[in-house]
C-alpha cells in the first residue's frame, strides 16, 4: 500500500534495518477496534450514536493491539461525503482535553497521546468522502504492546441537511508497518450513524 512511501520519503536515514530477529516481528496477531466514548480514556466499546441531526461532530477513536513491531501505520476512512465532512479541528493521532459536543453529547475528551508518541504523517487523500494518511515515528524504538493503544481519532461534520433519520456509515481500513516496511493490513471495520 501507500504506507511504504512513508518509509521511504520522510528521512529514511532515521530508520536501521535489523537483519537478524525481525522477521518474526511483523505485527501477525495485531488487530483494531473503533470506540465512540471519547470521555474515557483507553478502549470502552461503545458504537454506533443515534439521534444525530444536522451540523453536529460524530466520530471515533481507532485503538490497535497485539503489535508486536509498531513503526508506521496507514489510516484510510471512506464515508458518503454528501451527509458529512471530515474535521481537521478535531482529528488526528492524539486527543487533546477538550469540551467538545460529539456523539450526542456535551463531554470532555480524555486526553490520549498516540502509541507511537509523536510520528510524522504524510497526506494521501482529503476528498469529499475519503481521507487517508499515513504515518510513522522517527528514530527510537518501535513499538510493541499487548493492551490497546490509539492510533488515531476521526472526527466527521454532519451537514445542514442531514436528520436524525438519516443513516451515515464510515469505513475505517488500517494498516500497520514495522522497522523493515513489512506490511499488516488489519482489515476494516464500520462506523454507523444512526442505526
Amino acid at each position: 500500500m501507500k504506507l511504504k512511501s512513508i518509509f521511504c520519503s520522510v528521512f529514511i536515514s532515521c530508520f536501521l534495518v535489523n537483519i537478524g530477529g525481525t522477521s518474526a516481528q511483523v505485527n501477525e496477531q495485531a488487530y483494531f477496534k473503533i470506540d465512540t466514548d471519547i470521555a474515557a480514556p483507553g478502549y470502552q466499546g461503545k458504537t454506533s450514536p443515534c439521534g444525530i441531526g444536522a451540523n453536529k461532530n460524530v466520530g471515533f477513536a481507532v485503538y490497535v493491539k497485539k503489535f508486536d513491531q509498531l513503526r508506521g501505520f496507514s489510516v484510510d476512512f471512506t464515508w458518503d461525503g454528501t451527509k458529512a465532512t471530515f474535521s481537521d479541528v478535531y482529528s488526528g493521532t492524539e486527543i487533546v482535553d477538550d469540551d467538545i459536543y460529539i456523539n450526542g453529547q456535551y463531554i470532555t475528551m480524555a486526553a490520549e497521546e498516540n502509541i507511537l508518541g509523536s510520528v510524522t504523517g504524510i497526506l494521501v487523500a482529503d476528498e469529499e468522502g475519503h481521507y487517508t494518511e499515513d504515518f510513522a515515528k522517527l528514530g527510537g524504538d518501535a513499538a510493541a504492546s499487548d493492551e490497546y493503544g490509539l492510533i488515531y481519532f476521526f472526527v466527521l461534520k454532519t451537514g445542514d441537511s442531514f436528520l436524525t433519520t438519516d443513516r451515515l456509515v464510515v469505513t475505517a481500513n488500517i494498516t500497520l508497518g514495522n522497522d523493515s516496511g513489512v506490511e499488516k493490513i488489519l482489515g476494516k471495520r464500520k462506523f454507523y450513524v444512526n442505526s
